[in-house]
């Protein structure tokens, strides 16, 4: 078989879930996160989340003080109100208020090191997840694992950060281009159209780095696609519909008393967490399932 026969025949096995059947292919995906335990381990992630967002508002709140644009924090604030419940858009806000309203002196320095350990162990726990899914045990050295994780922190908040500029100055950036290269409405509107899916590209190619450098296993990226797309997806509507919720139905101030909020920002991280895991038993579903895949504990890519 040549080369591009093997490429069209992996594309194919994708596209058919790796020869199963939808029942079948649901079935073996909630059975994988049942006994990989993805509700337990989410959970986990929810709490590492929890201790890295505070320390990552501390860094990119200093980083905003640098940076000459007018209301920046507000306009990243109006974003997050579409798919953030309420109550935590308030306790981010009045978080990130009383950072602006402090001096900046060596906050830079301290944010980025107190946000490194919370969001680096929250993606060795995704490590740990996601070689469950492929049926393997880390191989790689403590210090390899350690220096993957902060590297994936960094790029991704890099790719996260690109992504939400380009929802949030979408407009204006289109307009300096189309002004500097001369093609006026024309461009604008088609850039009006193209930055929703380049932002959705962003995000997607964040969650596809993961499932791509986390496991200790060889990867392509044909075989992590769908676990990124679905994800994304996922998250975003579940994170549309827990606002909606919160906000029309929810009463955990009422139960909760003061720590309601709390409880509120971990169910959210904790949809995160999970739709992540979730989305890493797809991709190592399909690839085990298709003949052209990796079998359960095979690390190298097949010949």
């Amino acid at each position: 078989m040549t080369q591009l026969q093997q490429e069209t025949q992996k594309l194919k096995d994708i596209a058919r879930l790796g020869g199963l059947s939808l029942p079948e292919f649901v079935r073996r995906v909630l059975k994988a996160i049942y006994a990989d335990n993805c509700l337990g381990q989410a959970a986990q992630l929810a709490y590492y989340f929890l201790f890295a967002l505070f320390p990552f508002l501390l860094l990119l709140t200093t980083l905003l003080g640098y940076i000459p644009v007018p209301h920046l924090m507000t306009y990243l604030m109006s974003s997050l109100a579409r798919v953030m419940p309420p109550e935590v858009l308030s306790l981010i806000q009045d978080h990130v208020g009383s950072l602006l309203s402090e001096q900046r002196g060596g906050l830079l320095s301290f944010s980025l090191l107190t946000s490194l350990w919370p969001s680096t162990s929250a993606i060795m726990a995704i490590m740990d997840n996601l070689n469950r899914a492929y049926k393997v045990h880390e191989s790689r050295p403590l210090w390899k694992a350690w220096g993957i994780a902060l590297l994936l922190v960094i790029g991704l908040s890099i790719l996260i950060v690109v992504g939400t500029v380009l929802l949030v100055f979408g407009p204006q950036l289109g307009s300096l281009i189309a002004k500097q290269i001369g093609l006026g409405n024309v461009f604008k509107i088609g850039w009006d159209i193209i930055r929703w899916p380049l932002s959705f590209f962003f995000l997607i190619f964040a969650m596809a780095n993961i499932y791509y450098f986390a496991p200790d296993v060889e990867q392509e990226w044909k075989w992590i696609t769908p676990g990124s797309i679905f994800a994304i997806i996922v998250w975003i509507l579940s994170s549309l519909g827990f606002s909606y919720y919160v906000s029309n139905f929810g009463s955990y101030n009422k139960i909760y008393g003061s720590i309601g909020t709390i409880i509120v920002l971990m169910t959210w991280m904790y949809l995160l967490g999970f739709v992540i895991l979730a989305g890493g038993e797809i991709n190592a579903e399909i690839e085990h399932a298709a003949t052209s895949g990796k079998d359960p504990g095979q690390r190298e890519l097949p010949e």
